[in-house]
């Protein structure tokens, strides 16, 4: 009889081995499949390890960020959440909460999560730049700059660190210093419109009005449709003097759909 019971346990043993190697397998299939951007076959995969081992706070970290990938973000953050149940230790499911959170205006609750990233990991540098992008977003711009300051000095090379603090600078009226920002946000990353923009509005603001006209075009350029670029192209025309190039500015932006303005009406006889 022990003999029987004692091979009963060996083989339930042997059983509950092979079921955590197979949500082992599954995790890392999940994983593999992340990372070539399959993100929904990762989400099947990681459905199935879960299914066999639900105490993984590796596994539900992993879906959360393949269902962000796929711009899930609410569902990211049941499976955040659910991670941070299983450990609390993680600076990165907090810092990829806060994400999802900012990215769905949760801008307060993204902010504790921002801290508690920080708090355990100090010298992560987009936990600082996301909660500097977070206090942007609620107007608080010197507590975004500070952030920002932060995160550019642990990541120097940030295009959209750059192009975030050079938003709150000009929004405190700081023209210089967000010119600059915005030329650093151009060098690391020259396919983000923003940069363009920010440095024609600042060059306006120090009435460098030739060079926000050249920057204003290159917005232009690559986006025709953006009515608030002609409008400040116009305005800037307007500084020059540039009848001829400030009414064809308002033309356009009546074509645009917007609605005509006496004085330019006047103006452009």
């Amino acid at each position: 009889m022990k003999k029987t019971l004692l091979g009963f346990i060996i083989m339930l043993s042997t059983m509950a081995y092979s079921q955590n190697e197979l949500a082992t397998s599954y995790a890392e299939k999940g994983r593999t499949l992340a990372m070539g951007e399959k993100y929904q076959e990762a989400i099947e995969s990681f459905d199935k390890a879960i299914a066999i081992n639900p105490k993984s706070a590796l596994v539900f970290y992993h879906r959360g960020m393949a269902k962000a990938n796929l711009k899930d973000e609410s569902g990211a953050i049941l499976d955040y959440n659910t991670s941070i149940k299983l450990d609390d230790t993680n600076f990165e499911v907090f810092y990829n909460r806060g994400v999802s959170k900012y990215y769905l205006k949760d801008i307060e609750s993204a902010i504790r999560d921002f801290d508690k990233s920080i708090s355990l990991k100090s010298d992560f540098a987009d936990s600082y730049l996301y909660r500097g992008y977070s206090y942007g977003e609620i107007q608080k711009y010197s507590e975004a700059i500070k952030d920002l300051d932060k995160g550019l000095m642990l990541n120097p090379k940030s295009g959209s660190g750059y192009i975030n603090r050079a938003i709150a600078h000009i929004m405190i009226g700081k023209n210089k210093e967000a010119l600059e920002d915005a030329e650093k946000s151009i060098l690391y990353n020259p396919d983000d419109i923003r940069g363009y923009n920010i440095r024609a509005q600042a060059k306006g603001m120090l009435k460098d009005y030739k060079g926000a006209i050249e920057d204003f075009t290159i917005v232009i350029n690559k986006n025709p449709d953006n009515a608030q670029a002609f409008f400040n192209r116009m305005a800037a025309r307007l500084n020059l003097q540039d009848k001829q190039g400030a009414c064809s500015d308002y033309k356009m932006l009546k074509k645009l759909g917007e609605k005509p303005n006496v004085e330019m009406e006047e103006y452009c006889k």
